[in-house]
């Protein structure tokens, strides 16, 4: 079972690695850390997708915990939020530089103009240009991190530490012009996350520091699952995996973090586990038949699933561990018990 199992991951891992360059999911990115300095925690597809885009000089320290913000899992950033989308299996950075821009309306920088100047590059889609420091910087992440241009350079003061420096605000990002640091290090990122966490606080929960990086997504992991008519309980763990490497743990349901719903936001929550041996947690899961209740522990709260479907598979169907446009629950498990040929799935949703 755990061979051919392996076999899924391996597929799936090709077919929905969470960045595009990515041939596969990184078990070891995403291990959760811990920052001691504010005491909050990165882990799964967050520090996955922290380290890939530049990590702390990009991002800052964490400032929160993870919680679910506008029906998505987010968490905060001293320059940056980042947020989960679980119906496509991937993260994206929070469009905090329109937020921020906000407080400039009328001002002449953000009026669109039709050209770039010379040795600049020019988007038709904002009607504004990138120059110097400011389009060598934006390189280095692209439309993807910092988004368009959504103004042009002009002087603004900053709140921080009461200093004006040239700044252009992006869809996800301000920049800032420190002429004081060394010429390959003189662009930096405001701390709009910090900005927008002083106007719109963030849960209590979320910004109470932790005391170890075991606590990291606490509030939303799945953690334990039952389904009452066939006697089934048992732990759930996240888990990552990568090639060659990964494997379901022997008592436990694993949760995948780098294609995983959370119970309450949209989103596929997959969860594998054992069969065939004595005891094993998903020897019952053969019995399961629509109509079922399945029940999901999260952050100390239990949520109800209606079993909805139930089939047999070959392995190479992959597509039932693909994101889904709503929250939705996946158990897999191997049949026939000794054999292994086939994957028996157990759909359930929210009831």
């Amino acid at each position: 079972m755990r061979r051919l199992l392996l076999l899924v991951m391996l597929l799936v891992v090709g077919a929905l690695a969470l960045a595009p360059t990515a041939a596969v999911a990184n078990t070891r990115a995403g291990t959760p850390v811990l920052f001691r300095e504010t005491g909050h925690t990165l882990a799964y597809s967050f520090r996955e997708f922290y380290d890939d885009q530049g990590g702390l000089p990009i991002f800052g320290l964490p400032l929160t915990e993870v919680f679910v913000e506008h029906g998505r899992p987010v968490q905060y950033f001293e320059r940056a939020r980042l947020e989960w989308h679980g119906d496509m299996g991937l993260v994206q950075i929070g469009l905090l530089g329109r937020w921020a821009a906000e407080r400039h309306a009328g001002h002449p920088a953000f009026t669109q103009i039709d050209a770039a100047p010379a040795g600049g590059v020019f988007f038709a889609a904002t009607g504004h240009a990138l120059t110097g420091s400011f389009l060598r910087f934006w390189r280095r992440g692209g439309l993807s991190i910092f988004g368009l241009p959504i103004s042009e350079p002009f002087e603004e003061l900053n709140e921080q530490d009461g200093r004006v420096y040239t700044v252009q605000y992006f869809e996800r990002a301000r920049f800032e012009l420190h002429p004081e640091r060394p010429a390959a290090n003189q662009v930096l990122l405001g701390h709009l996350g910090r900005q927008y966490l002083a106007a719109y606080p963030a849960p209590e929960s979320a910004q109470r520091p932790v005391e170890s990086a075991a606590q990291a997504w606490a509030s939303l992991r799945p953690t334990r699952v039952r389904v009452p008519r066939i006697s089934l309980d048992t732990a759930i763990v996240s888990e990552g995996f990568s090639l060659g490497q990964w494997d379901v743990p022997r008592a436990t349901a694993v949760h995948y973090w780098p294609i995983a719903g959370y119970p309450g936001t949209s989103g596929n929550i997959v969860l594998a586990g054992h069969v065939g041996y004595r005891g094993e947690i998903f020897n019952r899961l053969p019995n399961t038949r629509q109509g079922d209740e399945i029940f999901v522990t999260a952050g100390g709260q239990e949520r109800r699933y209606i079993v909805r479907e139930v089939l047999t598979l070959r392995p190479t169907a992959t597509w039932v561990m693909g994101p889904t446009p709503d929250e939705q629950l996946t158990m897999i498990t191997c049949v026939p018990i000794g054999v292994y040929t086939h994957r028996l799935i157990v759909r359930a949703s929210p009831g």
